[in-house]
């Protein structure tokens, strides 16, 4: 997949994918924004303010003491009500990974401007994630796997064009994992050449609009990264059986005008369930596959 990166000096951005523990309690600062945020030292805190919709509450930005030192803001206390108040009403007690999400930006020493982004607000026209299939992991991966919950927000970033195909949405799926700062074509064992499409804090992604036959090889990328301890969880996107359908019909088109008279079958949501049964004997690392669709 072509990997594009932001070139654009704008300020940066936090993009975090809301969760339970976002409602409740607070999210973490990602490494690659640790010094925007002025992280504190291991151990150390320091009180921020966070504004939202005209408002503002007091939380504290932290560094543990622990091997990764992960940096966190935190509001579980009593005067961090009126936010988690406002996060309930923005994103409706939600704990399912839909697609919402919050985006922070620094306006001052020790302020932070929250703008929320739920799902349901979002025009039409674009891709969602519309069904998911889990081996050896459930829904609960979404809570302990905070990558996993920017997935859904990743693809409904996408606008859907029924005149463009494969190529026009892996450029799209390269820009937006980009943006929520994935690592892209990261080899998936140092030795050999296979790559992995996108990773990110233990998290495999392979996006798939192939061949039919060729996704069997992302299975194996996903088996060699756990085996490698590079990955504890994959995460497979593949298109629905009527999206893929329609990018179908757009290949055909294009290859009619190349002069071909055949054009491959793509791998669907339907065929890898159908398939899995017979092939989780040798599937020993937790996966999650996603198909997406469009929402017209």
């Amino acid at each position: 997949m072509m990997q594009t990166h932001d070139t654009s000096d704008a300020p940066p951005v936090l993009r975090h994918a809301v969760g339970k523990s976002t409602l409740a309690e607070g999210f973490s600062v990602p490494k690659s924004l640790e010094s925007w945020a002025e992280a504190p030292e291991p151990g150390q805190k320091r009180n921020i303010s966070l504004l939202f919709d005209g408002d503002r509450a007091p939380a504290t930005l932290r560094r543990l003491a622990n091997e990764r030192g992960h940096v966190q803001v935190k509001y579980e206390n009593s005067e961090g009500l009126p936010f988690r108040t406002w996060l309930g009403k923005e994103f409706g007690f939600s704990s399912r990974a839909v697609g919402d999400y919050i985006e922070v930006r620094r306006v001052g020493v020790d302020c932070f401007e929250v703008t929320a982004f739920p799902a349901v607000g979002q025009t039409e026209n674009h891709l969602e994630v519309q069904n998911w299939l889990f081996h050896r992991t459930d829904e609960g991966l979404f809570d302990h796997y905070a990558p996993a919950r920017e997935i859904p927000a990743i693809v409904r970033a996408l606008q859907f064009s029924d005149k463009d195909g494969q190529d026009y949405y892996n450029k799209l799926f390269s820009e937006q994992f980009s943006r929520w700062k994935w690592d892209a074509e990261r080899k998936v064992v140092p030795e050999l050449p296979l790559k992995c499409d996108f990773s990110k804090d233990a998290v495999q992604v392979e996006v798939e609009f192939g061949n039919a036959r060729t996704y069997y090889q992302d299975y194996i990328k996903f088996m060699l990264a756990y085996n490698q301890r590079s990955a504890e969880l994959g995460v497979l996107i593949v298109p629905t059986e009527d999206f893929a359908r329609k990018l179908c019909e757009v290949g055909r088109q294009r290859a009619l005008l190349r002069g071909k008279r055949s054009y491959s079958g793509m791998i669907h949501f339907g065929k890898v369930q159908r398939e899995l049964d017979y092939l989780k004997f040798m599937l020993s690392m937790p996966l999650a596959i996603a198909g997406i669709g469009a929402k017209r």
